[in-house]
């Protein structure tokens, strides 16, 4: 049975991709995309899974779940804000301008040229490269906030 989202009340089907796409405007919903390339130039509110060998170039916004999985890669030069799940033989590549919000589990390989900042685990590998940092919260009332 194939994935679902509740938009506004309504039960929609979740979408796959198996051939390279580009995102425009905003798209309300789960994206998997599937030994393809999407180019998200505008907004995923919604779940975004890559696998099998598919990659996703994020140079607007993705704000939801992301999981990289089967050999895929993620390179995000926009926004990425929400969990990130990095699946061993994966990658997510944060480019200079890129900003990638959220917690992580890493089991895959990250490297950061830009901005992470959120809770982080995995046994994966994570390397900071050229200018990239790692954002450090700040805490009020042992509550972590992250100013963006």
């Amino acid at each position: 049975m194939a994935g679902y989202d509740i938009i506004d009340g309504v039960r929609v089907t979740g979408l796959t991709l198996t051939q390279n796409q580009v995102l425009y405007g905003t798209h309300q919903g789960s994206i998997t995309v599937s030994g393809c390339t999407l180019v998200i130039s505008g907004t995923l509110q919604g779940s975004l899974s890559v696998e099998n060998g598919g990659e996703v170039l994020i140079e607007g916004t993705q704000q939801g779940s992301t999981n990289v999985s089967g050999n895929s890669r993620v390179e995000v030069s926009g926004k990425c804000q929400g969990s990130t799940n990095i699946c061993a033989g994966s990658e997510v590549i944060v480019q200079p301008s890129g900003k990638l919000g959220g917690s992580m589990n890493n089991n895959g390989q990250l490297v950061i040229r830009g901005v992470f900042g959120g809770a982080y685990n995995g046994s994966g590998q994570t390397t900071l490269e050229d200018a990239g940092y790692i954002k450090e919260p700040r805490v009020e009332n042992g509550v972590h906030y992250y100013d963006w």
